[in-house]
């Protein structure tokens, strides 16, 4: 099957963590690579970005770079180029002969495109929002959402021949926001690299102090201020422990959390490595004795996946993308309130007990074990089959 993945600020070859870039890169990049290794050949657009050349296939996969307005474009005025998108990428197919069986786009962003690709190549589309508007300005009522997100939000939703969905919660909130048929929506929940992601603790890390590990980026959604007020409780309590903050954010950002944790007396303690390579995070994961996930809102919390793989419990805000993957009291604990003190007594609780938390680990990795890219890979092809009949034609896409 001939697929066009559409990722319009969602390059897969951006470093995961930084201002723009998280979960859903590495998403796009994981479910290509195997929808080629089956056998299916993929071709991933995304706008062009500082630093990439224009078209890479050593990912497994084509990749072609989108040369539409400014390279260095802020995310809140891509919606103006991409019109220029839908058209560049038309171009792209009728000059490389490159015709399609199905498209499936990744943020409302690549939903208006996918929209009007599946039109204009009378070819089915298959949706996925990564995080919703709606969902957003629920939880944090303060920050603002364009206008014109929430109606092509609607407009995927509606337009497009399957949704897919990462958990329960988030399909029933596709249904109710935008009277979607339950029946259009599928739930294929994202997966974790096993093989990669493996308990791999450094033999030298002979460090007194418990590690506790957060990894994501810098932004009040993830609730990073709320780690650090717990962290600052757990120190109080005599409990000798560094906080490592893996991941980017905004100049200005950087420097809020900075200046909290210094009003804290936290720096001696409080590590910021800023945007690590994937290929490092197992060992950072193996060598932490948790990970803390406090967020207002996770569509899928794939670090605290990632960190389960390397045997790491979490501690985690219990919302639904994280409830998805965290088993209360069993591979690590769910906090059901936004409370500093609530999060550091079972900081506390975990870092006093080196029983609970090697039996924590072991659940943590045997659950993790459940939710692989295989498997996400395998609920997707069931559904490309059942919608997309592939098109005689002998023209490659290379």
């Amino acid at each position: 099957m001939r697929i066009a993945v559409i990722s319009v600020h969602g390059c897969p070859c951006i470093q995961p963590g930084g201002t723009d870039a998280g979960g859903m890169n590495v998403y796009v990049d994981q479910v290509a690579h195997r929808l080629e290794s089956l056998g299916d050949a993929v071709v991933v657009y995304s706008r062009t970005h500082p630093g990439i050349e224009n078209d890479i296939e050593s990912l497994g996969y084509q990749l072609v770079h989108v040369p539409v307005g400014e390279i260095t474009l802020p995310k809140d005025r891509i919606p103006e180029t991409l019109s220029d998108f839908t058209t560049a990428v038309e171009s792209d197919a009728v000059v490389n002969n490159r015709t399609f069986d199905l498209v499936t786009s990744h943020y409302w962003l690549s939903g208006v495109v996918g929209c009007e690709l599946a039109r204009s190549w009378t070819v089915p589309h298959v949706t996925s929002f990564h995080t919703l508007a709606s969902i957003k300005k629920r939880v944090r009522p303060e920050e603002d959402e364009p206008k014109i997100r929430f109606v092509n939000e609607a407009r995927a939703a509606r337009e497009s021949d399957v949704v897919i969905a990462w958990t329960e919660g988030e399909a029933e909130h596709i249904t109710r926001e935008f009277d979607v048929p339950t029946d259009k929506i599928v739930i294929v929940p994202p997966g974790v690299d096993t093989e990669r992601f493996v308990s791999s603790p450094t033999s030298s890390d002979t460090r007194a102090r418990k590690r506790i590990l957060y990894v994501g980026r810098l932004d009040a959604l993830k609730g990073v201020d709320l780690l650090i007020e717990a962290f600052a409780l757990v120190v109080g309590r005599g409990v000798d422990a560094e906080l490592q903050i893996v991941g980017g954010g905004s100049a200005d950002e950087f420097r809020r959390v900075l200046g909290r944790i210094s009003q804290l007396r936290l720096t001696d303690r409080v590590k910021l490595p800023g945007v690590l390579p994937q290929s490092e995070l197992p060992e950072i994961y193996s060598n932490s004795d948790c990970i803390v996930a406090p967020s207002f809102h996770e569509t899928f919390g794939l670090a605290v996946l990632e960190a389960a793989a390397c045997a790491t419990p979490a501690i985690a805000a219990d919302v639904d993308g994280l409830r998805a993957i965290v088993v209360d009291g069993d591979t690590g604990y769910l906090v059901r309130e936004r409370d500093a003190q609530l999060y550091a007594d079972k900081i506390v609780e975990l870092m006093g007990n080196d029983t609970l938390r090697v039996e924590m680990s072991k659940a943590a990795r045997k659950r993790a074990e459940t939710l692989s890219w295989d498997a996400t890979v395998s609920g997707l092809v069931d559904i490309y089959n059942r919608i997309a009949k592939p098109r005689l034609s002998t023209v490659a896409l290379r």
